[in-house]
């Protein structure tokens, strides 16, 4: 199947795209796409255990199954007051 990934701010950076089309197994979570992702990007392990998800515009955990089609955003933690 396939997904959509969009980075944002220093996820971009550190992965070198804005987004990105995935081809991945059937039932895979938000959490397994991660990890391929970091093998890919060693920056981003430096994010790790404080990134946020949101699947097709709606927050989720990493625990999450995604779908076909399915568009997964990836944000780092935010600061702000």
């Amino acid at each position: 199947m396939k997904i959509r990934v969009r980075a944002f701010a220093s996820v971009r950076e550190m992965c070198g795209f804005h987004e990105k089309e995935l081809t991945v197994s059937s039932g895979i979570t938000v959490r397994e796409v991660l990890a391929q992702l970091k093998s890919n990007y060693r920056p981003l392990e430096r994010l790790d255990g404080s990134l946020l998800f949101a699947v097709n515009e709606a927050y989720c955990p990493d625990s999450t199954a995604l779908a076909d089609e399915d568009v997964l955003a990836i944000f780092p933690p935010v600061s702000g007051g």
